[in-house]
Parts: structure tokens; sequence; C-alpha cells
């Protein structure tokens, strides 16, 4: 082993490259994890929004109001439709 300390410096700038590397893919694995959690969440709310906008439209009485509930129908179902597209090109799956 070698005292002289230009010969050290080498690894020691090797070990802190890969302590810091270790560092920001954890800190970046636990920012994915909480986007998916996010994701995953969103996707649960857009499906009760779904669901209620189905129990608005079963419960109209007004000809009126019928185009808008099924508006909100569509507009739900189109949202959560995309963020299972969403879900699954990101690996997750979804089991709602």
């Amino acid at each position: 082993m070698s005292t002289n300390l230009a010969d050290r410096e080498p690894k020691k700038h090797k070990q802190i490259s890969d302590a810091v590397g270790c560092l920001l893919n954890s800190l970046q694995g636990a920012k994915e994890n909480d986007e998916n959690k996010e994701l995953l969440k969103i996707i649960f709310i857009a499906k009760q929004e779904m669901s209620d906008a189905q129990s608005y439209f079963d419960s109209v009485t007004a000809p009126e109001l019928v185009d808008h509930a099924i508006y909100k129908i569509e507009a739900a179902r189109s949202q959560y439709i995309y963020l299972l597209k969403l879900a699954k090109n990101k690996g997750l799956r979804v089991n709602i």
C-alpha cells in the first residue's frame, strides 16, 4: 500500500463519488415512489368522480340537466382512462 497522498486521492474521490451516486439514486427512487403513490391516489379519486357522475345522471329528473349529467360522465371517464394509461406506462398495476 502506498503512503503517497497523491496515490490515495483517486480512490478517495471514487468512494465519495460512489456514495453521492448511491444517495442520489436513493432520493430519486423515493421521489419516484412518492409520485407513484400520488398517481394511485389520483386514480382512486378519479374513479370516485366517475361513480359520482353516474349517480348524478341516475338522479337527474329535469330534462335540461341530462346533457350536463352525460357530459360529467364522459369527462370523468376520459380522465380515468388517461390516468390508467399513465400508470400502465410507468409500469404500475392498479387493482380497483
